[in-house]
Order: structure tokens, then sequence, then C-alpha cells
């Protein structure tokens, strides 16, 4: 039964590999179809070239023995065979050169292409699939993958079509000499061939097995290298810990690959030893064909070619089945993320609704459990928020406040339930359309290091370039003043990471995000924890701006300053995916229930 199961496993990945090579040589064929086909051309002559120069110095041998036999040489016939070499020569120095030219845009063109590709389709990724850790773990391999996996099978493609086309004509010509030599050759690579399959499947299970490893791996690098981690980790003293875990890592690796390196070293020695006895028993049977007149003398050295570039061709052949094998394991995760399907469908026919202004928003019903999670964050959740209000969400982390945020961006759908958009189901909206509505401000915003003009242009990228538009929104989020003070002002390059560029403080970046949502001008207005980084007096000028200059608009916010919230129209507490609480400001402070004990709290903290 195990052995069964073994079997079947086998084929499954021999198919696999076979799809993926299938899927490659697609790939490649769909970015530049000519480049790939003048690569398996360059690499068939240098196949075909040794045979043809075998057999011109098999009739050379053969002539020499007839002229030293007859004592006459025929002039004619050597220089027409040396003219022959020279051709043959001429002709597989050229192809090397264009397998050299050829391989090279090979290389420059396909990991661009490649990496277009595959960014382009993780940059359509939905939420979900980042905050999935299997996926991740997935997305950590084609990091590894990706730049230059596809393009080693590609080329161990190319050298296996290489070696296929020497055996088949190898076989075909001894075929006329003893077909039984081609049945002792193929039986003693066979097991070598199984043997490196083996090998292969070992050691991408090493690679496979070690993925959350080599994920912590580049954590703690990334750790060790970022501005905002190492001032901590130097104050702690974190770095030496750190490089412990970094050397586990890699000393488990290592060992891992050592054992199994030590392992194989014996086993493929013993094939290569065989491989030895093969070829000199095939050799001796030449030469007694020679000594019985069956062959020529000529057909001696032309025969032992033949044989040698036999078992180089299934030597070469097994090897790069074995590495197209092992480069299938990777680059199957490549095309693991290009077919990873939509978790968030577009429906095929949406409804067209007017959100040039700000619509009527419900929440009906809405229970919402994270996939491979089983806490359920919100059961039967209502909500209403009427077309230009104001209302805040607060409570606890872990409450649900942020997964009510998420749903309303349809970064993640409902498990039961519906979110109506002026009486409209979400799911029949036009994503694209729905998210030109929505200017949302994060609490781990993106700090863009780009110049500071771009930056809040980011907001709005698809509209054309309008400075006056960008100061305006600077103005409004109170980055205006500092950005002025920047040595370059509103072309200044901000972050560390190009030549010129200055580094912000958390506040000064936030300021700066503030006015990217702002340039955005959508009729909903999304605040989650907008303000964290920003002192009191700074908030409290950005809220009495959101005030005025969003009237017009819906806002919601997510905040634990209850500073913050309490001009809302209305303030919902949430606790464990329900609302306990809601009102005004006054109104939950006359209920003297969960907003008020909190609120006092914090007032106290100021006191």
């Amino acid at each position: 039964m195990r052995f069964k199961f073994n079997y079947l496993e086998k084929i499954s990945r021999f198919r696999q590999t076979v799809a993926t090579s299938w899927r490659l040589l697609g790939l490649l064929w769909s970015i530049d179809k000519w480049l790939l086909i003048s690569n398996a051309i360059a690499v068939t002559i240098p196949a075909l070239v040794p045979f043809a120069f075998a057999y011109i110095f098999k009739l050379v041998i053969d002539q020499v023995v007839l002229s030293v036999s007859s004592g006459s040489i025929d002039l004619n016939k050597f220089i027409l065979l040396f003219a022959g070499g020279f051709a043959v020569y001429t002709i597989q120095s050229l192809a090397f050169s264009a397998q050299d030219y050829f391989n090279r845009l090979l290389y420059t063109k396909i990991p661009i292409s490649l990496y277009q590709i595959v960014l382009s389709k993780i940059s359509t990724l939905d939420i979900a699939y980042f905050e999935d850790s299997e996926f991740k773990n997935t997305l950590e391999k084609v990091r590894d993958a990706y730049s230059w996996r596809p393009l080693n099978m590609m080329e161990y493609l190319l050298f296996g079509f290489q070696s296929l086309i020497q055996i088949v004509v190898a076989v075909v010509i001894l075929a006329t000499l003893a077909p039984l030599l081609i049945v002792v050759i193929l039986i003693v690579a066979l097991p070598e061939l199984i043997s490196r399959i083996k090998e292969s499947e070992l050691s991408w299970g090493i690679w496979d097995a070690q993925s959350p490893h080599r994920k912590k791996f580049w954590y703690i690098s990334s750790m060790l290298q970022e501005r905002d981690s190492v001032l901590e980790m130097k104050l702690f003293q974190l770095p030496k810990r750190f490089l412990s875990e970094i050397r586990g890592i890699q000393k488990n690796i290592y060992e891992d690959n050592r054992v199994l390196a030590t392992k194989y070293l014996g086993i493929n020695s013993i094939f290569n030893v065989l491989g030895g006895i093969t070829f000199i028993a095939v050799l001796l049977f030449i030469v007694l064909e020679a000594i019985a007149k069956r062959v020529t003398v000529g057909d001696i050295s032309y025969y032992t070619t033949v044989i040698t570039n036999l078992q180089s061709g299934v030597g070469g052949l097994f090897r790069n089945l074995v590495r197209i094998f092992s480069e299938s394991l990777y680059t199957a995760s490549v095309f693991e993320v290009l077919d990873a399907p939509p978790k968030i469908k577009q429906i095929e026919k949406p409804t067209k609704i007017n959100l040039n202004k700000p619509p009527l928003i419900e929440l009906k019903n809405v229970s919402f459990t994270y996939p491979g999670s089983k806490k359920t964050v919100l059961k039967n959740f209502n909500l209403v928020i009427n077309p230009k209000e104001k209302i805040a969400l607060v409570g606890e982390n872990g409450s649900g406040k942020t997964t009510i945020i998420k749903l309303l961006c349809r970064f993640y759908d409902v498990d039961e339930g519906e979110i109506l958009i002026n009486g409209v189901n979400l799911k029949k909206l036009d994503l694209n359309d729905w998210y030109k509505a929505l200017g949302v401000l994060f609490q781990d915003f993106v700090k863009y290091e780009y110049k500071a003009w771009e930056n809040i242009h980011f907001g709005k990228a698809d509209e054309k370039e309008n400075i006056k538009r960008v100061v305006e929104a600077a103005n409004l989020a109170g980055a205006d003043p500092m950005i002025r003070k920047l040595e370059k002002g509103y072309e200044q390059m901000l972050g560390r990471t190009f030549e010129g560029g200055v580094e912000l403080s958390i506040g000064q970046w936030q300021k700066i995000a503030l006015a990217r949502g702002f340039f955005r001008s959508a009729p909903i207005l999304i605040l989650d924890e907008p303000t964290a980084a920003i002192d009191a007096k700074a908030e409290a000028e950005i809220f009495n701006r959101v005030e005025k200059l969003s009237k017009d608009k819906t806002v919601i916010i997510i905040s634990h300053r209850f500073s913050t919230v309490r001009n809302a129209d209305k303030i919902y507490v949430i606790d464990n995916g329900e609302i306990v609480e809601s009102g005004s400001h006054t109104q939950l402070m006359k209920l003297n229930g969960q907003y008020a004990t909190l609120f006092n709290l914090q007032a106290k903290g100021y006191q």
C-alpha cells in the first residue's frame, strides 16, 4: 500500500513538472516567441556538429589507411575532407557565439517581463491573501524564485532538448551497428536518473520545510537594517540576539544540505564507475568488430565518438531532467501566485449609482469571520450611516472597528447579511467606482519616498498634476508650513532611501498622509486612528478643519482619543462586534455607561 502511494505521488509530481514546463514555455512564447525559437535553434546545432565532425574524421582515418596500404594519396579527397572539417568547425564556433548571444538576450529580457507579470498579479491580489499565513509562505518562495528560477528552468529545458537531439542521432547511428548497445547504455543510465530525481526531491524538501524559517530570516534581516527598528534594538542591545537566531537558521539549512550532499556523493560516484565500465566494454566490442573486419579502422573512432556522445547526451538529459524537476518545484510557486483567483469577485454587469455625493450606507445583519479563524468578529451587526453624517467608532482593540472599515472598503465580503449603498448591495457595484468614492487613511499609512508634492498627489494619481490643489490639500492637513520649511519645499525628496532625501518625524509623515486623503476629495472620508502620532494641539487643529471642510462629506472616524470623536454627530461604542452604546457625546455622557467611564478616565489623565 505504501509503494502504491509513493508511485502515485511520483506520477503526480512528474505531471506537475510537465505542466509547469509547458506553462513556462507558453509564458516565454507570449513574451518573445522569436527569442525562444532562436535559442532552440542555437542549442540544436552544437548537438549535431560532433557527429558530422566525427564522421569526417572517420573518413580521414579510412583514407589514411587506404593511402598507406595502396602507397598512393588521393589529394582531392583529403582537400575535400579538410574543407568539410573546416566548415563544420566554423559552423560550431558560430553556433556557440549565437548561443551566447541569444542566451544573453534571454537573460536580459525575460526577467524584466517576468518581474512585470508577477508584480502586476501581486498588485491585484485581495487583502485576504496578504493576511493568510500559508499564502504569505508561498509569496516568500516566489520572492526567492521568480527573478531567476524560471530562467534556470528555461535554460535546463533548452539544454535538455539539446541532449535529446544528441541521443536520437546517436541511437539512429548505433542501430546500424548493434541495437543491443543502446539497451546496455540505457539500463546503466536509468538508475542514475532515479537517484538524481530522489536527491532533487529531498533537496526541495529541505527548502520547502524551511520556508517559515526563511521568512523569519528575512524578517530579522529587515529589522537589522531598518532605521526605526535599529534605534530601539541598539538601546535594548538586541542585535546579538537576533544575529544568533539568523546563524541558527542558516546552520540548520546548511547541515541538512551537507548530510544530503554527503549521502549522494557516494551514490553518484558508484554510477560514475559503472558508466566508465560500460564505455570500456562498448569500446572493446567495437575494436573486436574492427579486428573481425566487420567495421573499418575509421569506424572505431567514429563509433567511439558516437558512444561518447550518447553517454554524454543521456547523462546531460538526465541531469537536465533532474534540474528541470527541481526548478519546477520552485517555479510552480510562481504559477500558484499567478493562478490565485480573486476572492472579491466583480459582477459582470454592475449597478450604476451616483457616487459623486455621499450615499446612504447600511450594514444589515452583518456577520463576519476572518478566513482561517474560528472567532466571529461581527454577528448580526446593524449600522446606518446617513449621507453627510459624521460618525465615530470607539472601543477597545479587537472589538471589530477596523473590520467594519475593511468590509465597507470591500477588502472582504460579509459571510452573512449585506451592506447596502443607496439601497444597492455593495457586491453589485463596480469596485473601482466604489474605491473612487472612498478617501481612507489607515493608522499604518504608507510613507512614499517620493517628492513631497508627489506624496500628496498619489491620493488621486489618475488626475492631471495640479500643484495648486496639492497645496490646498496640504493646508487642510496642516502640512503646508512644514513642507515650505524643507530645503526644496514641495520638490523635496522625502525619506533617506534616495540621494538628497530628508527624513520626517512620524507626526510630519502623518500630516503628509492626511493631505493625501484630503487631495482625494472623495464623498466618503474614513479616518482610522489618523492622528495617533500627532500632538493634541495639532490634532485639534486638524479635526476643526475636517469638521469645517467636510460638511458635504460622510466622515467615519475610528479613534482612541475621545477628544477627537466628541464632535461627531453620532458615536458608536463597539464591544465584541456589537454596538453597546450610541448617541452624541452629550447623550452618552448622560447615559453614564461605558463611553462616559472611558472618557472620564482619559480626561483624568490630562489633569
